[in-house]
C-alpha cells in the first residue's frame, strides 16, 4: 500500500515536493488556499521566474534557527534544482549569478510544474483552507496526521507544510507557516 502524503501549500516548494513524492510512489494531495497554484511563481524575478542563484552562502538567507538554510539546501542543491528543470523541459541560463528560465517567462516555469503533477496524478485541491492538523496515535502505534480543511478531511502518512511567506513581505510569514509546526510540536 502505497504512502498518502499532503502538502499545504501550492507555491514551487509545493509543487516540487508534490512532483518528487509521486515519482517515489505516494499518493500525494497538494492543499492550496488561493484559487489556484503558484501565484508567486508568477512574479518572481519580475516575471521572469528567478529559478535559483549560483550563490548560495547562509548570509543570503533569513532564519530564526541558524544553518537551517543550508541545511535545506544541502537536501536538494543549486545541481539538483537545475537538472531538475532540464528534465522537465526547461533550459535555464546564468544572468551574473541569478538563474532564470531560457524563455524569461515565469509562465513556462509554472506550466511545466502543472503538467508534471498532472502527468504524475498529484490530486490538487485549490481554494481548500486548512482548518486543523493534528497528529493521531493509530492502531499498533502507528502515527498519521489528520488535516481538516474546507474541503474535507484528509488522512495523510507524512505532511509537508510548503506555506512560504507573504508576498512582498519576506520578513512576515503566514500565520499558518508559523503556529503549525508549534502546535504538533515540531516548531
Amino acid at each position: 500500500m502505497s504512502r498518502q502524503i499532503v502538502i499545504v501549500g501550492g507555491g514551487a516548494s509545493g509543487l516540487t515536493a508534490a512532483i518528487m513524492g509521486a515519482r517515489l510512489g505516494a499518493r500525494v494531495t497538494l492543499v492550496e488556499h488561493m484559487d489556484r497554484v503558484g501565484k508567486k511563481i508568477l512574479s518572481t524575478g519580475n516575471g521572469r521566474c528567478n529559478l535559483t542563484n549560483l550563490r548560495m552562502e547562509e548570509s543570503c538567507y533569513r532564519s530564526d534557527e541558524k544553518g537551517f538554510p543550508m541545511r535545506v539546501i544541502g537536501g536538494f542543491g543549486v545541481e539538483e534544482t537545475l537538472g531538475f528543470f532540464r528534465e522537465l523541459g526547461i533550459e535555464p541560463k546564468d544572468r551574473n549569478g541569478y538563474v532564470y528560465p531560457n524563455s524569461d517567462q515565469a509562465s513556462s516555469v509554472l506550466d511545466v510544474l502543472l503538467w508534471e503533477a498532472s502527468h504524475e496524478r498529484v490530486d490538487i485541491r485549490t481554494s481548500c483552507k486548512v482548518e486543523t492538523i493534528e497528529w493521531i496515535k493509530g492502531e499498533n502505534n502507528s502515527f498519521y496526521y489528520k488535516i481538516c480543511t474546507t474541503q474535507g478531511i484528509f488522512r495523510a502518512d507524512a505532511l509537508i507544510l510548503a506555506t512560504g511567506s507573504r508576498l512582498r513581505r519576506p520578513q512576515a510569514p503566514t500565520a499558518a507557516g508559523t503556529s503549525w509546526p508549534k502546535s504538533l510540536g515540531t516548531g
